[in-house]
């Protein structure tokens, strides 16, 4: 449901003409460096088309840009105004003026004539984020209308007051970098508290970012100052580095962004209400900052080179290519923003055709930005990467200060790694190199290629497909997986297979299989390069995401499944007593079909607990042999990101708890499901429920990882099915529960690594499994091997080094 503020918002906007975009207005160079910081500067006395935007460039330079006169000043309060260092951030005073921080840890203030007036003192390194604290009207106590908040590298936010020029409170025990932001003040029987948003960068441990975080601050007058305390804490709903904060007056609204290249919003809790996802094809760029917009919109910066807008009312997002990172947005009057970019420039974007630049202006720029993107495609050159520090010696090469990037050689490849101050160590990013533009998604799974490939039908007809392969996987295998998916004739396996091989490595022609000589050829084995280095260097391995799922979304698939439904309620009603009604039974699942169908509006759409805790209901109470449909349904909803978060966890506890359930009854008794659908469709439909949820939410995933071991006794059960659809279930399944493992903070029993490793054995020695799923299950052994040298031992101990060599020689691979 939405709520009013939503509600408003959609009634003023939803008659705006949803085909506007964004174009660029104005765009103006200052000193030649990169932009990193911006605030807007308003007069009373003007109107809504005139203002000034001052830009703090990283040289320390500030700009002042007139807008819309285009006229712009550097160093417009002279030279006594530029900083030491990198400007930071900036914020603009409402009275006049603005206020900066800088990376030497110094508020500077200047007044509405650019003129220095002051400076704060009591941070230990940058300043990078500054914001207004609002207090209550009632409150008399303070000759402050409000209070200045800032955020910095030193792990802590500060709460200044500029009539006295000094710090009133510290918020401390932050991780790392801090953002800030202020919130309505609560108004209660005790008087006035102001409420303050602050978010943490996290903390190295090992080679990952964890413990990046939100948290919710009360600040109340105390004796002449103020006493800030915690109010509420949201812990890792991000999955990287959170580097950016902003509040909403409209939908009152907090929002954050963060390196995992997503953007969530959230309650003034910090709760999490829903997530932006940036629109790509498998990229995944860090946002750097974001703010709101007054006509519904949402606009982030990317580290890639974009300026990222959502349209919260008509569920449609654009990115906007620029030549070079950016660094900051900026909310403008008339629902326009500005950017600043790496590449010097202030760019500022507009919907209004009366105010967007001339053509010509606007096609150099986005040249300037398609010449910069195909530049980067190619990546560093085997030369470039020659003259960079070599990896092995970067213990050696100390950083300068937190977050900075280095470029490092690593076994000839361009690898990116940050500087984490607190570890003293450098944290690998990732390789360097070009962007490929056969990169794409099929069914929501992005591939590094997505190549078409058509099929000769009878009648003279050709069908258009897609088939997607990562770097690394073995042509076979995908062209194998390829032909079992749509039910091809065995004989275009050679063909596909040559086909990825030609077309991974440079472009080719869109085959039409049918209509060569190669599709009456017989499969022939492919000649795979080896590493004839003596130092493994674990190019697939270890295993660090999850598998799912995710077919079953098609309307018309779905429509099948809730017949399925009605068809055993009808049998369930007449054997046993149930309060649930055949209406609330489609009711509910109609719903469900239309937001789980829809999955390109997964951020924008939620599911109650009312209809998750009819599912789990529905689990408890129905019959093993009709259960399944549901099961099925629990599926696709566990990787909804609403209805698998952290708050629902005691609703997935009891949704596998019950499926665990079912599956030990097939144990107890087989004849129960012998001869019926259900004999495959539980163990299958069970082991997909459970893969599933390690991709979902916080809520899922620590369900099924709190029950792990008894989720590995029905694996171990279903182990060796005859259905090959149960076994790629299986082996999947093992795969995340390896993946976990080896990614968890918390570690892992060593009877459950044990467990995994039985099953493993099991698996291998049946010699059952098909080429796709053995993989997965060969995948998951490695995975498991580097999360713990007692494990290594342990397998050493059950001769899996000769299992895994039979397991290959039968495969071919």
């Amino acid at each position: 449901k939405k709520s009013k503020g939503e509600q408003s918002r959609e009634s003023i906007y939803n008659s705006m003409d949803e085909s506007k975009e964004y174009n660029l207005s104005l765009e103006v160079v200052t000193d030649g460096e990169p932009v990193r910081s911006l605030c807007l500067i308003k007069e009373e006395s003007s109107s809504e088309d005139e203002y000034s935007i001052v830009t703090g460039s990283q040289g320390g330079l500030l700009s002042c840009l007139s807008v819309p006169s285009c006229t712009t000043s550097i160093q417009p309060g002279g030279d006594g105004t530029r900083h030491p260092h990198n400007i930071t951030s900036l914020l603009s005073v409402e009275s006049g003026g603005y206020v900066s921080g800088c990376k030497d840890g110094v508020i500077r203030i200047f007044d509405g004539a650019h003129s220095f007036s002051g400076e704060l003192k009591g941070h230990e390194n940058a300043v990078t984020s500054l914001a207004w604290l609002p207090l209550s009207c009632s409150d008399d106590s303070s000759p402050d209308k409000e209070l200045l908040l800032s955020g910095s590298w030193d792990g802590t936010a500060r709460v200044w007051s500029l009539s006295q020029m000094e710090c009133m409170a510290v918020l401390g025990g932050h991780e790392n970098t801090v953002s800030v932001v202020g919130l309505p003040p609560l108004d209660g029987s005790h008087g006035s508290i102001g409420r303050v948003a602050t978010a943490s960068a996290g903390i190295a441990q090992g080679n990952r970012i964890v413990d990046h975080k939100v948290r919710i601050w009360h600040i109340s007058p105390s004796a002449g100052s103020y006493q800030a305390k915690l109010a509420h804490t949201v812990a890792n709903d991000h999955s990287g580095p959170i580097r950016g904060i902003a509040f909403d007056p409209h939908t009152n609204h907090l929002l954050t962004c963060s390196n995992d290249a997503t953007v969530k919003i959230r309650d003034l809790q910090g709760n999490c209400l829903t997530t932006l996802n940036y629109p790509s094809d498998g990229s995944e760029p860090m946002l750097l900052s974001l703010t709101t917009l007054r006509n519904a919109k949402v606009v982030a910066a990317a580290e890639d080179g974009h300026a990222v807008v959502w349209d919260l009312v008509h569920h449609t997002h654009r990115l906007i290519p620029h030549p070079s990172t950016v660094w900051t947005v900026l909310a403008l009057p008339k629902g326009d923003f500005a950017t600043a970019c790496h590449d010097g420039y202030t760019r500022t974007f507009t919907l209004d055709a009366t105010r967007t630049a001339p053509t010509q202006q606007i096609q150099q720029f986005q040249k300037a930005s398609a010449d910069s993107k195909a530049k980067s495609n190619s990546g560093p050159t085997p030369e470039e990467i020659a003259k960079l520090p070599k990896w092995e010696m970067n213990a050696l090469t100390q950083g300068r200060s937190e977050g900075q990037v280095q470029i490092f050689n690593k076994n000839n490849k361009a690898v990116a790694a940050q500087w984490s101050d607190v570890s003293k160590t450098w944290i690998e990013v990732g390789e360097v190199m070009g962007t490929n533009q056969n990169a794409g998604q099929i069914d929501g799974v992005s591939y590094d290629h997505v190549f078409p490939i058509e099929i000769d039908v009878p009648g003279g007809g050709v069908t258009s497909l897609q088939i997607g392969y990562n770097n690394g996987e073995n042509p076979f295998v995908v062209a194998q997986k390829f032909i079992d998916d749509h039910m091809l004739d065995q004989n275009y396996l050679s063909e596909i297979a040559d086909y990825i091989q030609k077309r991974a490595g440079a472009d080719g022609n869109t085959p039409t299989l049918g209509m060569t000589d190669a599709a009456t050829a017989a499969p022939t084995p492919m000649d795979i390069s080896t590493n004839t280095s003596t130092t493994p260097t674990y190019q697939h391995l270890p295993f660090t995401t999850y598998r799912s799922f995710e077919n079953g979304t098609e309307p018309k698939v779905f429509n099948k499944i809730i017949n399925k439904c009605c068809e055993f309620y009808d049998q369930e009603t007449s054997s046993t007593s149930t309060t649930i009604t055949k209406d609330l039974l489609t009711t509910t699942l109609q719903t469900l079909s239309d937001t789980l169908c829809a999955t390109n509006r997964y951020h924008a759409t939620s599911i109650p607990n009312s209809q998750l805790t009819f599912i789990s209901k529905l689990i408890s109470q129905w019959n093993i042999q009709h259960v399944f449909p549901i099961l099925d349904i629990s599926r696709l909803i566990a990787l909804h990101p609403d209805a698998s978060k952290m708050e629902n966890q005691y609703i997935w506890e009891s949704i596998v708890s019950s499926t665990i359930e079912k599956c030990q009854r097939m144990k107890l008794d087989p004849t129960s499901v012998q001869g019926t659908t259900a004999a495959v469709a539980i163990p299958m439909m069970s082991m997909r429920l459970f893969t599933n949820c390690f991709r979902g939410g916080g809520g899922s995933l620590k369900a099924v990882s709190s029950h792990l071991d008894k989720i590995l006794d029905c694996a171990e059960l279903f182990a060796i099915s005859e259905n090959k659809n149960v076994r790629l279930s299986v082996a999947t399944l093992i795969l995340n529960a390896s993946s976990y493992i080896k990614s968890s903070s918390a570690g892992t029993t060593s009877s459950t690594a044990d467990h995994i490793l039985s099953i493993v054995g099991t698996i291998i020695g049946s010699g059952l499994y098909e080429s796709e799923a053995t993989v997965r299950v060969l995948v998951a052994l490695g995975t498991l091997l580097l999360a713990d040298d007692s494990i290594k031992v342990k397998a050493k101990s059950l001769h899996m080094s000769s299992m895994v060599d039979h397991a290959g020689s039968q495969h071919g691979e």
